[in-house]
């Protein structure tokens, strides 16, 4: 079954927001060549293509005296309400990363909102020592509380919004809100699920109701595994590579997956591609391994937006590809596909 939806007007996404910086709207159409082909015909997800409306917004949370930078994706010319993913950038990364993920989940009718860290973000390896700053960055407690709060915080905001009527919030469906996140932003993502967090502090967030989780750090020796993971119950998209070692915290590749293994729930996913590092998700193409990062972005942006569509739009056919062994077919040479 494709999903249909009518119009939604640019000028009823720029009245959406207000916020202490200016909003520009740019109209940009979906145009990733690399993600020319999709699943689609296996699923009957993912059939509509919309043009993606970008926009740079930074709210004020008063409450912690805090500024939290935003960008938003979202489908343009539909009039239907959206699912809301939120999107937690990695250590050191701003808004600007992991657009392609952003332009594909706007394209295939989600708005996404990705969430600038301060204390964790670009500003962070900045200094004459990089990474040692990245380091001091990462294990702060300061920003590990800081980092979900930022998320329940833009949560808080669009309901907020959404009672005083204005129009893009209206266009979004807060009953149905999935998280992401890279590196540390999967760390933070986890925490709003239900992880345990360094410092045996918990965020656990009831309107969230799946999450993605890319290259995630584990506390080891700072939390028991079973006790950091074992309160989450909702579906999880886990992604991984087999070169995904960190570059400034201690996990390593082999380790990325215990999350999935010391998770109880059910639908849980884990993808870990064959040959991908820790940096392939940030959205950058790299001359030494453009095409390949090229593929795996594509993979992971066609195969994480079915899963939304399991999980954020209820669709029946995309939960049974996702499950009866499609997604492990679909992925074939380039990933190993594990669930339970």
């Amino acid at each position: 079954m494709h999903h249909r939806f009518a119009p939604l007007t640019a000028l009823g996404l720029s009245l959406f927001w207000t916020t202490i910086s200016p909003t520009v709207w740019a109209t940009e159409p979906y145009a990733f060549k690399a993600f020319g082909t999709n699943v689609a015909s296996n699923t009957g997800s993912l059939a509509a293509r919309y043009s993606v409306s970008v926009v740079d917004q930074t709210w004020h949370d008063a409450e912690r005296g805090r500024n939290v930078p935003v960008r938003i994706y979202a489908p343009i010319n539909d009039s239907q309400s959206f699912p809301v993913i939120i999107f937690s950038t990695g250590l050191g990364q701003s808004r600007d990363d992991c657009a392609y993920l952003g332009r594909h989940w706007a394209s295939c009718g989600y708005v996404s909102v990705h969430v600038q860290h301060r204390g964790s973000d670009e500003e962070a390896r900045q200094g004459l020592r990089p990474r040692k700053e990245l380091q001091r960055a990462f294990y702060s407690p300061q920003n590990i509380r800081n980092r979900p709060l930022d998320i329940l915080f833009v949560i808080h905001q669009l309901d907020t919004m959404w009672r005083e009527d204005t129009n893009l919030a209206k266009r979004c469906d807060l009953s149905k809100i999935g998280v992401s996140g890279h590196d540390f932003g999967a760390q933070t993502v986890l925490g709003v699920a239900g992880q345990v967090l360094p410092g045996r502090i918990t965020f656990a967030e009831p309107r969230v109701k799946a999450i993605v989780a890319m290259s995630e750090p584990v506390p080891l020796g700072q939390v028991p595994l079973e006790v950091a993971y074992g309160d989450i119950t909702l579906p999880c998209l886990h992604i991984t590579g087999t070169a995904d070692n960190s570059i400034v915290a201690t996990t390593q590749a082999y380790q990325r997956r215990l999350p999935f293994d010391h998770t109880t729930a059910a639908d849980q996913f884990l993808v870990t591609f064959y040959g991908a590092d820790h940096m392939v998700y940030s959205g950058h193409l790299r001359p030494a391994n453009g095409p390949y990062d090229a593929m795996f972005q594509r993979l992971i942006a066609e195969c994480s937006a079915v899963f939304w569509d399991a999980y954020l739009k209820n669709d029946a056919g995309a939960k049974a590809w996702l499950a009866d062994g499609s997604l492990k077919s679909y992925l074939a040479t380039t990933a190993r596909v594990e669930k339970k």
